[in-house]
């Protein structure tokens, strides 16, 4: 009995002083951490920081007083859906959106109202003109992102969605949907919808086919025409006397409704065409950059519209015929044309009067896609959609804004000049911050057309040396096998090396002592399928213009398959330092070894993972970083880390220290504690 206690008492002293010592080692520990990381003052909201009126589906209506009215909402966090007298340019109406960020999809019903659809809920929503409010219909069963809409003329609405390449009906008179299930098997876009007395048709992609639809029985026939199986999107359909206007691959296609005959192809630069002149009903207009033309369908004359200034150069989204209502025109019939950036004309061709209407739009934040600090300190920002803007850290301002960049994905810097990286196209801008800053002039371009990047879509990778700039590249929508673009600026030329690792995109650079480091994404453009299983790092001489070695990289405890590795970047301790989504890893440069790994968030396995994980060094030697889409700072020695905050896509340092980083559309800085 005696020896029981005495044990008793034994085992509760041994359980106090492990509960002692559990307690000191984590009290350490946590004081450890605390110590370890800089301390951070509260986050303070910069607010939106790439303002712009952009709109990407716009439609032109008229109420029950005769007035005619566009409708779009602009892109933003919300969106806002706005409706605009088009004689004059006055806002009537604006209602912000939460939920959506985009519309693409509007159409005017026959009735007048006006259905529109955006690219994140599947919500199909209306307006009413008369009573000048919006209302929510329900969600598509067909999917959340809705590219087009048409209306029927026996009241139906139908849409066209992503991913899937299906399309619903919605009835407007019995408030009900139906999904018209998968249009192309394989394919994951319905990208255009257009619709005549008989017949929905369906513009898939991202490998081009067109689609007959039975109104009645909703039977679908694939239509066999010059582009079909070609890589693209048909992005409009439009049917005039019989004939269907196709903006596919090669041109907008000219079609025969009846004979499925390719009548001609006309080299529109918009998507969208307008409808026969009241006029001359075998006049259809249409422009190619800023010129207007007119096309004769009866003829197949092409007329180009001279005498009149320049159209505005953004993408025209909608023409259509108005009847002035007001104004020495009153009672005119005249052309109005809408552009993406919210720019509006009237064109009278009687007499060739020429006007443009300023709208009265509010810009807003759109979602940033990018952020770096550029040498001179200042933060270069990237808005979704397009738009790009300077922000000056010490001051706190926007020193300089534009609407004309197009949506920038990545950017680089070589000898104190700034490189964007835009999709789509690939196409990169360069400028330099010692002259000034003009874009959408001919007489000044800063940032001005730097290079065209044959095949490739998103330029999200950048890095320098050897007086040379690299850039690494995602396909086009549907393929793979991204590219290393490599800039000299002594010969003033630029190369282009697709597939240096076979059918994987390019998202991390990193140069050092004569080789540049590459890493991949097994994803190639959207709407296709992953061929690797994969991702690669790969080496590359920029004196040779070649590979030396390519290698999956040896990740002790990795989660999951590394479906995309990068950023890359060479840390103060020579290692090559990499991020695998949610792992981070420390490779020796010499011997390809990783040397130091740590699975820190864990890793998610999905489709099209892109955008690269940013890796930023500061002053204190840590390693600052968007690790598993989480703001985390990285102690390189120990691998200990702090995460500060989810779903952080983007960041940077600058300003001695602060971490900027952003959220939607808002730009936010975490100053250091004093």
């Amino acid at each position: 009995m005696e020896q029981s206690i005495m044990t008793s008492f034994k085992q509760i002293g041994k359980l106090v002083l492990l509960a002692f010592l559990l307690s000191t080692i984590t009290s350490m520990s946590q004081t450890q951490a605390k110590g370890l990381f800089p301390t951070f003052g509260d986050p303070v909201d910069l607010g939106d920081a790439v303002i712009v009126p952009l709109a990407q589906g716009v439609a032109i209506g008229q109420n029950a007083a005769g007035e005619n009215e566009v409708y779009f909402a602009t892109n933003g966090t919300p969106a806002m859906f706005n409706v605009i007298d088009a004689e004059n340019g006055k806002l009537k109406f604006s209602q912000s959106l939460p939920g959506l960020e985009v519309v693409w999809a509007i159409t005017v019903a026959p009735d007048g109202d006006v259905y529109f659809a955006g690219s994140l809920r599947g919500q199909l929503l209306r307006y009413l003109p008369d009573e000048m409010k919006i209302e929510e219909l329900g969600r598509n069963p067909a999917g959340k992102f809705v590219w087009d809409l048409v209306a029927s003329n026996d009241g139906k609405i139908y849409g066209a969605v992503y991913p899937g390449a299906k399309m619903f009906a919605y009835d407007i008179k019995s408030h009900t949907f139906r999904d018209l299930g998968t249009i192309k098997p394989g394919q994951q876009y319905v990208r255009g919808s257009g619709i005549s007395d008989h017949y929905l048709y369906a513009g898939i992609g991202s490998t081009a086919y067109l689609y007959r639809i039975d109104l009645e029985t909703y039977e679908k026939r694939e239509m066999l025409l010059p582009f079909s199986g070609k890589p693209g999107f048909i992005h409009e359909i439009q049917v005039f006397d019989h004939k269907l206007f196709v903006k596919a691959p090669g041109g907008m296609h000219v079609i025969d409704e009846e004979t499925e005959e390719l009548i001609t192809i006309i080299q529109a630069n918009g998507d969208t065409i307008s409808s026969p002149s009241p006029y001359n009903p075998n006049l259809v207009y249409y422009n190619r950059g800023t010129d207007l033309y007119s096309y004769n369908m009866a003829t197949n004359n092409i007329t180009k519209i001279d005498g009149i200034p320049a159209l505005p150069e953004g993408i025209m989204q909608t023409y259509d015929w108005i009847i002035l209502k007001s104004g020495e025109k009153q009672g005119k019939a005249v052309l109005a044309g809408v552009t993406n950036r919210t720019e509006c004309f009237l064109y009278d061709p009687e007499d060739n009067c020429f006007e443009l209407i300023p709208m009265d739009v509010v810009s807003q934040g759109v979602p940033i896609k990018s952020l770096e600090t550029g040498p001179d300190g200042n933060l270069y920002i990237g808005g979704y959609q397009g738009g790009m803007s300077i922000f000056n850290p010490v001051t706190e301002e926007i020193e300089h804004s534009t609407i004309w960049m197009p949506q920038p994905e990545g950017m680089g810097f070589l000898n104190g000049d700034i490189y964007f990286g835009t999709y789509g196209g690939a196409v990169i801008y360069r400028y330099d911050p010692t002259k000034p800053f003009k874009m959408g002039d001919d007489s000044i371009n800063n940032p001005g057309l730097a290079c065209d990047i044959p095949i490739q879509d998103r330029p999200f990778t950048f890095d320098a040396g050897c007086k040379q700039l690299f850039v690494g590249t995602v396909p086009g929508y549907g393929k793979t096998g991204g590219a290393l673009t490599v800039y000299d600026q002594l010969a003033n030329t630029w190369t282009h090396y697709q597939n240096i690792v076979q059918d994987q995109s390019i998202i991390g650079l990193a140069y050092k002592d004569g080789k540049l480091f590459g890493s991949t994404s097994i994803w190639g453009g959207l709407g296709g399928d992953a061929l690797a299983d994969e991702a690669k790092i790969f080496v590359w001489d920029p004196e040779e213009g070649k590979k030396i070695a390519e290698f999956t990289p040896n990740i002790p405890n990795l989660d999951a398959t590394a479906e995309m590795i990068g950023e890359l970047s060479f840390g103060p301790d020579g290692l090559l330092w990499g991020a695998a989504y949610g792992t981070i890893f420390a490779m020796n440069p010499e011997t390809y070894e990783v040397v130091k790994s740590k699975v820190i968030h864990p890793t998610y396995t999905g489709r099209h993972n892109w955008i690269p994980v940013y890796l930023r060094w500061g002053e204190d030697g840590f390693l600052y970083t968007t690790l598993g889409r989480k703001l985390t700072i990285v102690d390189p020695q120990t691998l200990a880390h702090q995460t500060i905050r989810d779903g952080v896509y983007y960041m940077t340092l600058a300003n001695g220290g602060t971490i900027y980083y952003t959220v939607g559309s808002e730009l936010f800085k975490l100053p250091l504690a004093d």
